[in-house]
C-alpha cells in the first residue's frame, strides 16, 4: 500500500508529511481494503499567501470505489489557513465517507444473504 504525498506552491514539510501520513496510516489500519492512498497540500500562491486557505485533497484508493475528498475553500467549505487543522479536517472527512462506504457495504451484503 503506498502513501503518496505532493505539495504544491510550497517547499515540502516532512511535518506536514507525517502529519499526512500518520492520518493515513490510522485510516488503513482500521480500513485493510484501501490499497494506495495519494494526498495533496497545497499552499495559497505567493502574492496571496497571508491569511489565504490551504487546498488538500486526498484520494484513497478503495477496490469498486474510489473515495476524494477535497476541501478547497473555492467551494464555499470552511477553510483553513493553518496547513495542520486543513489537513485534519480533509482526513476526518475521509475517515467519515470511508465508514459511510463500509457501512453501505455491510448492509448490500446482508440483503444478500452473504
Amino acid at each position: 500500500m503506498t502513501i503518496d504525498i505532493t505539495f504544491r506552491s510550497m517547499e515540502h514539510s516532512e511535518s506536514l508529511a507525517a502529519r499526512a501520513r500518520e492520518h493515513a496510516e490510522h485510516l488503513i489500519k482500521h480500513a485493510p481494503e484501501i490499497v494506495g492512498c495519494r494526498v495533496v497540500i497545497e499552499a495559497p500562491t505567493a502574492h496571496h499567501n497571508h491569511g489565504q486557505p490551504f487546498h488538500v485533497r486526498i484520494h484513497l484508493q478503495v477496490p469498486g470505489n474510489d473515495i476524494v475528498v477535497e476541501r478547497d475553500p473555492a467551494r464555499g467549505l470552511q477553510s483553513h489557513d493553518d496547513a495542520n487543522v486543513a489537513i485534519n479536517d480533509a482526513f476526518q472527512v475521509a475517515r467519515h465517507r470511508l465508514q459511510e462506504l463500509t457501512s453501505k457495504r455491510r448492509e448490500e451484503a446482508r440483503r444478500g444473504g452473504g
